[in-house]
């Protein structure tokens, strides 16, 4: 394995795929205890990582903003003044590998895809099928993979993430202003989705869900959106009998609060969003409902996670929006899926958590 006193290690720029490279993160800290580790990533991958003992700096990377060339060359200004020994490129673009070799990076590891293995002094190949193309891979693995190149091994694959003590009490304090009680189930209903509606169960089904969860379980609901997301709260919040607990709806959120909140849940049922990671990485129970994406490229072999997907032919088609035109088929993937198919694992987790039978928390 090489030697290395300065590490610079450029984040994904999805919440989900942050939380899925904590292994690969914690095997970076264990196998350099003595370096200086510096995360390069957008505000939201900072923010996913906030309190984390594994790095000992952190570096704003507004690289993708406009100016972009000013912001591109502000950001290697920076990562020169670090001088690190090894950069390590979690994201496959070509920008990445391009603000590495102008910060003075003297070893780059990364895929060499996206045209930017020249950039790379150690590069990595994707696994690829027969038609040339990337084969689905999970990205738990397919991080942990790209620092194993280098003599880095994880001890597990098991996702974490910290919290930080303001998040916490703010988390405390959100949930006995709303008189949530420890004697009946938490769960959190995640209706958004930043890739696109393709990925979201319709906000009614979310809502009726909601209801049978209310009324059968004694739930307490909370609602939960990203700033962008809050119509699509307010969509479900309206559509609901019973008033949730907590909605995001017309109030502020963060992602240190949702993780804190997350932690004081017992089920999160969402789209195949972020949350769902976040949710894995606090070790409770998770349904997510899969539409238009493949499960297999963000497979995370967690425990505790019922997946929901309806059987049709178009599904998988990756796109952000149903191509296919108003009518009996659109969005099938989605609008085929009714809210007891969801009841049922969401219960089925319930019952395993008040039996204990889900194990500690990490």
């Amino acid at each position: 394995m090489l030697r290395a006193e300065r590490i610079a290690v450029f984040l994904p720029n999805w919440v989900g795929d942050v939380v899925m490279a904590t292994p690969a993160l914690r095997a970076l800290r264990d196998a350099f205890p003595a370096a200086r580790i510096t995360y390069v990533g957008r505000p939201a991958a900072l923010a996913t990582l906030a309190g984390s003992p594994h790095a000992d700096q952190v570096l704003s990377d507004r690289s993708h903003q406009r100016p972009r060339t000013g912001h591109l060359l502000e950001l290697a200004g920076r990562l020169r003044q670090s001088r690190a020994d090894l950069t390590v490129l979690l994201p496959n673009s070509f920008r990445t590998a391009l603000v590495a070799r102008l910060g003075g990076a003297r070893r780059v590891l990364g895929y060499d895809r996206d045209g930017r293995g020249p950039l790379l002094t150690d590069r990595v190949a994707v696994p690829r099928g027969e038609n040339g193309r990337p084969l689905p891979m999970p990205a738990v693995r397919y991080y942990a993979d790209l620092v194993e190149a280098i003599g880095v091994h994880p001890r597990s694959l098991r996702m974490a993430l910290p919290v930080e003590p303001a998040d916490r009490q703010a988390a405390d304090e959100l949930l006995a202003e709303a008189g949530v009680s420890g004697d009946r189930p938490v769960v959190m209903l995640n209706p958004g989705a930043s890739f696109g509606t393709s990925k979201m169960w319709p906000a009614e089904r979310y809502a009726a869900l909601a209801d049978l969860l209310i009324e059968r379980r004694g739930a307490q609901v909370i609602v939960n959106a990203a700033p962008s997301e809050r119509p699509v709260a307010g969509w479900v919040t309206d559509a609901m009998r019973h008033a949730p607990a907590v909605s995001f709806a017309r109030r502020d959120n963060t992602l240190g609060l949702l993780k804190a909140l997350l932690a004081r849940c017992d089920l999160l049922v969402t789209n195949d969003t972020g949350a769902r990671h976040l949710a894995a990485a606090m070790g409770i129970g998770v349904v997510t409902v899969f539409g238009s994406t493949d499960p297999e490229w963000s497979r995370i072999d967690y425990p505790r996670e019922r997946i929901v997907r309806a059987g049709v032919e178009c599904s998988p088609c990756q796109q952000k929006l149903c191509p296919l035109p108003p009518g009996p088929s659109y969005h099938q993937c989605m609008e085929s899926i009714p809210p007891e198919g969801v009841y049922a694992p969401a219960a089925e987790l319930l019952d395993s958590a008040a039996a204990g039978a889900g194990g500690p928390r990490p």
